[in-house]
């Protein structure tokens, strides 16, 4: 292995550990569902008669499922990008669980065969197929939504700054020097999911925070969100 590719692997290990919490655990993701408050969100089951808090209760599962699956997508694309499309970067990760491993081999053609350009753009087509097939309404248009989730690169960046004890100041600059397109990454954001990575004693949970990035700027309404890029 090289120096080159040692040292990005060794970057990418707290993206290994957000892929393996997508694959073993659902948790993190109900609690997105719940903190998200997106257009998928079912009515307080608390208030609703039986059959609409079996509804409800439906409908929060199909959430969490269809945004585990694009968060799954999201982290193999950008992992299997950003490691030179070196698959034994991805593979051994998911070895462990079937549906994963068929997914992220999807996911790799579909990268290797020049129809995808940023995990992004696959974790929204990966989020409305998803939703169709739940019946699902994802709330934006799949554009808007690419870019969503291509914003996450600012929390999955910052925290890897953070985890490798950088100053926030300096993280904030490191960040912003590497993600160049302010159309797709505003300064004000890198400045507030900052603030956030930095707030507490320890980094906080990446899923999380990514969630917390991607359903924010969903929720915006399209115009908004491509104010805010320019």
């Amino acid at each position: 292995m090289s120096p080159r590719r040692g040292s990005c692997l060794r970057a990418l290990r707290p993206l290994r550990a957000a892929l393996l919490a997508l694959c073993g655990l659902a948790a993190g993701a109900a609690a997105l569902a719940q903190d998200a408050g997106s257009a998928a969100s079912a009515p307080d089951a608390g208030s609703a008669s039986g059959t609409q808090a079996q509804a409800a209760a439906a409908q929060r599962e199909s959430f969490r499922r269809c945004d585990e699956q694009a968060f799954l997508v999201l982290n193999i694309a950008r992992n299997y990008m950003m490691t030179d499309r070196n698959r034994d970067a991805v593979m051994p990760v998911l070895k462990e669980d079937a549906a994963a491993v068929k997914t992220a081999e999807a996911v790799m053609d579909r990268i290797d065969a020049g129809i995808v350009r940023h995990p992004g753009q696959e974790a929204a087509a990966a989020l409305f197929e998803c939703a169709a097939a739940h019946g699902m309404n994802v709330g934006a248009p799949r554009e808007q939504v690419a870019l969503c989730f291509t914003r996450t690169d600012v929390a999955f960046f910052l925290h890897v700054e953070r985890s490798k004890h950088v100053v926030r100041e300096n993280a904030v600059h490191n960040v912003g020097t590497r993600l160049t397109s302010r159309a797709l990454y505003p300064t004000a954001l890198i400045e507030q999911v900052s603030r956030t990575v930095y707030a507490g004693a320890e980094p906080p949970d990446l899923r999380r925070l990514m969630g917390t990035v991607a359903w924010a700027c969903i929720r915006e309404r399209p115009r908004a969100a491509s104010a805010a890029g320019g």
